[in-house]
């Protein structure tokens, strides 16, 4: 019966001769109706209006607010205190007054002092000890010149003040990103920890600047691994709400950069890699093949598809006699690059037994369709596989790229099917410096706390922390709260 449906469904099948059957198909998977993820939790559409309200108040909060309190008084304590700590807690810690003297315009010193005008940053202050909320009141005066009429501030303030100082961006920032955190449970935190009530529309505009803050050094990122001796690269798949794409990453040894592109097709690297004259570190992916630089394989990927083919068909002598040749050469190599490091006059001596190997594969007839496929693979790309015996410093394997791509792999498991291609971009942008910062045992949060914007500010922070020769030695510390201004000194807040 299954064979008669499946030869109904096959374009081969045919149906005779003024026959009045028809037939419509339909695969099983497409009956059933698969929800995005990031909608499993939306609300329901209802149909009929009288459905939808009264699963409207089966809703968990609106019982606990408007039914069980009738026959649970204690809930209306319980919720009293519950909607207490949603405002946020407001005790200003530092008061910063600017008074005017005299007119701008006619400079004189006749003029009538008006309304006050505040406002209020909030931030979080930092120190060895640890954090605290810090709330700053801003106050100015609006003044009336008596000779020139002329009416102005103490202070030039914008029609919309910085609310949110640069410790509390870096703060959440940190969060979201660096720790994992979405930002409900950022905001959530915020409210727990510092009862500062921020809506979670609003943490991702506080995101948003911070972006912007590093657009400059995601593009100077780029510049120095392209302009580097060595690349890796790879690639991932992600899901965003109404598409699929890939991630990808290129790094060095000490710099990441991700990006996003809406397919696998790697056209695009022949312009980005046109002026790259190092040695590229990729997987077998074909699309690289193409490229005109120099090319390192990675081995570990090889070595891992030989043993699963062996374990799969451990009865293939052939198969099992060429992963044997190839695993005590393959031996003898890292051995001298565990002794010896990554540097060519230690490993050219093993060019000759690598020709031989690859020539020995090369004469070989094999009847085994699996050795066969590996005899193709050495002949294509066995003298890419140990480029790097030919150089300095450059690795055997692709663990760069996909110690980097990790990165990304972990946030994704929370946020798959619910990036749109804006706030993707927006976290690549900063997974690119964090990343950066890994790579350089730079701490992320005091980078961030620090605020510098530049890649030789963080390699200085790097070269401090590792103790490099010319670079004054200071211990990995957050920065320590600046003294507070004095009333004639006119205050600049950081922050939005």
């Amino acid at each position: 019966m299954s064979e008669f449906i499946q030869g109904l469904t096959s374009p081969a099948s045919t149906i005779p001769t003024g026959s009045q059957v028809h037939f419509k198909t339909t695969h099983t998977e497409e009956l059933i109706e698969v929800r995005p993820r990031w909608e499993l939790f939306s609300p329901k559409e209802y149909v009929l209006e009288d459905l939808k309200k009264v699963a409207k108040c089966a809703y968990f909060d609106y019982q606990r607010e408007k039914v069980f309190v009738h026959t649970h008084p204690h809930f209306k304590v319980v919720n009293k205190k519950h909607r207490k700590f949603k405002r946020t807690l407001i005790r200003v810690n530092e008061v910063h007054r600017r008074q005017a003297r005299t007119c701008p315009r006619c400079r004189s010193k006749n003029i009538d002092q008006g309304k006050p005008i505040s406002h209020d940053l909030f931030d979080l202050r930092f120190s060895k000890g640890g954090v605290k909320k810090w709330i700053t009141r801003f106050v100015s005066w609006k003044y009336s010149c008596s000779k020139c009429h002329h009416q102005f501030s103490s202070k030039n303030i914008s029609p919309f003040p910085q609310k949110y100082g640069h410790g509390l961006l870096s703060w959440c920032v940190y969060s979201n990103v660096a720790c994992g955190l979405n930002m409900s449970r950022v905001g959530k935190t915020l409210g727990d920890v510092f009862r500062l009530s921020i809506h979670e529309d609003g943490l991702y505009r506080l995101k948003s600047h911070v972006v912007d803050l590093y657009q400059s050094l995601y593009s100077e990122i780029l510049k120095a691994i392209l302009a580097g001796p060595l690349i890796h690269i790879d690639e991932t798949t992600v899901r965003l709400r109404h598409d699929k794409g890939y991630v990808w990453v290129l790094t060095s040894m000490d710099k990441v950069y991700y990006f996003y592109k809406p397919s696998r097709e790697g056209s695009f690297l022949k312009d980005m890699l046109a002026n790259f004259s190092g040695v590229l570190v990729s997987d077998f992916y074909t699309a690289y093949d193409s490229l005109k630089c120099s090319q390192q394989k990675c081995l570990v990927h090889l070595v891992r598809d030989i043993d699963d083919d062996l374990l799969r068909n451990p009865l293939d002598l052939q198969l099992k006699a060429m992963a044997q040749e190839f695993g005590i050469l393959l031996r003898a190599v890292i051995e001298t690059v565990d002794r010896r490091g990554l540097l060519r006059k230690s490993l050219h001596k093993h060019k000759e037994a690598v020709g031989r190997f690859l020539d020995s594969v090369s004469s070989t007839e094999l009847s085994s369709p699996l050795a066969n496929k590996y005899k193709k693979r050495f002949q294509k790309s066995g003298e890419k596989m140990f480029t790097f015996l030919d150089h300095d410093g450059v690795p055997w394997n692709n663990n760069n790229a996909e110690h980097a791509i990790k990165r990304f792999a972990y946030y994704r498991r929370d946020a798959d099917g619910r990036f749109t291609e804006r706030t993707l971009q927006e976290y690549l942008v900063l997974a690119t410096v964090f990343e950066t910062c890994e790579f350089n045992n730079v701490n992320v949060l005091e980078f961030l706390l620090s605020q510098e914007t530049s890649l030789e500010g963080m390699l200085r922070m790097a070269g401090r922390n590792a103790g490099v020769p010319g670079l004054p030695a200071q211990p990995t510390t957050l920065p320590r709260p600046r003294r507070s201004l004095t009333a004639n000194q006119s205050p600049k807040p950081k922050g939005i």
